[in-house]
């Protein structure tokens, strides 16, 4: 926390307005957290602080903290996320991506991000590549929609602390977030890619890292048990395909469409973290075709691509009579 909060004050981004939410810690947060609003309290920084009547998770807790927000932003006001683990890169992050917003007429602003801490906890390593080349290439073409940029919707990855987006957007997405149960603890991210499929979105990016993700085994998404997959992914995602279907008139014309490779992304890639995990030994109980016949059990897959079930064995006789047209035709050719 000191150092997530240390990174907060050197921001040279003026006119900032903290919004902290504790989940009901039982340790000494709650003292730390005044300690931390004396200090901002210094620099003329408001800082807010709340606490949820009930521990409850990662998913209660952003749907907590985002409608407080909502509720107090203006539609010119600008909303940056940031986990009590993580911290910003630099003291410009935020200003650069403010900056980058304004200077393309952009609501919306998707950054780099930096992986550190136990690499071995990362359930999947490779998730900053593809968002932060993308990032990268949005910098250099300014604002652009998902419509123009196809990538945007599957290489943005899900995670929501890398989009800086303006209160036109925050609160409109707020709106229409989910009303989430106790046990939805992690992924609470997975629908922030509706933000980007809003009509009225407008993205630019930032070349540079400003958000460095810290994983440690303290991390609520370092330990996995069989319901993280099979219950808490699964609902989100269901809620992102859900949000869409029922508030159509808010979003591009393809909206379904983008979610849907959204979806055909998230079963491979969930599905072989599973696989590692459950070789690993580290998931114990729940297994890929699990996690694949719940997906397809959750999840509308009308639409999808994906591997349905497995394909029936070709009898001998027609095998053999597949490959002697296939000679047939090469020996024709």
């Amino acid at each position: 926390m000191d150092a997530c909060f240390d990174s907060v004050l050197k921001q040279d981004c003026p006119d900032m307005h903290l919004v902290v939410l504790d989940d009901k810690s039982s340790d000494a947060t709650m003292s730390k957290l005044q300690e931390w609003k004396d200090v901002f309290a210094q620099k003329g920084i408001a800082f807010d602080i709340y606490q949820n009547e009930e521990h409850s998770g990662c998913g209660k807790s952003f749907e907590n903290l985002g409608r407080k927000i909502a509720e107090k932003m203006g539609d010119d006001d600008t909303f940056v996320m940031l986990d009590s683990d993580d911290k910003f890169t630099s003291s410009d992050a935020v200003r650069k991506c403010v900056q980058q917003m304004e200077k393309n007429n952009a609501n919306i602003c998707i950054a780099g991000f930096d992986l550190s801490g136990d690499m071995e906890l990362v359930l999947n390593w490779n998730s900053g590549t593809p968002h932060n080349n993308l990032s990268k290439k949005l910098a250099e073409v300014g604002s652009s929609s998902v419509v123009e940029m196809p990538e945007i919707a599957s290489h943005a990855d899900s995670i929501g602390w890398t989009k800086i987006v303006k209160g036109n957007i925050f609160k409109k997405y707020m709106g229409m977030y989910p009303k989430v149960s106790k046990e939805m603890k992690v992924c609470e991210d997975f629908p922030s890619l509706a933000m980007l499929l809003f009509k009225d979105a407008k993205i630019t990016g930032l070349s540079e890292n400003m958000y460095d993700y810290y994983k440690h085994k303290q991390s609520s998404t370092a330990q996995v048990v069989p319901e993280d997959f099979k219950v808490v992914r699964l609902g989100f995602l269901k809620s992102l395909q859900k949000m869409v279907a029922d508030n159509k008139s808010q979003f591009i014309e393809d909206a379904d469409k983008y979610i849907n490779k959204f979806l055909e992304v998230k079963y491979i890639v969930i599905g072989n973290i599973v696989d590692k995990k459950n070789q690993s030994g580290d998931l114990k109980g729940y297994n890929k075709q699990d996690w694949e016949k719940d997906f397809q059990s959750a999840i509308d897959c009308r639409d999808l691509r994906i591997e349905k079930k497995s394909k029936p064995k070709c009898p001998e006789q027609l095998f053999n009579l597949v490959n002697a047209v296939k000679n047939y035709k090469q020996n024709q050719l």
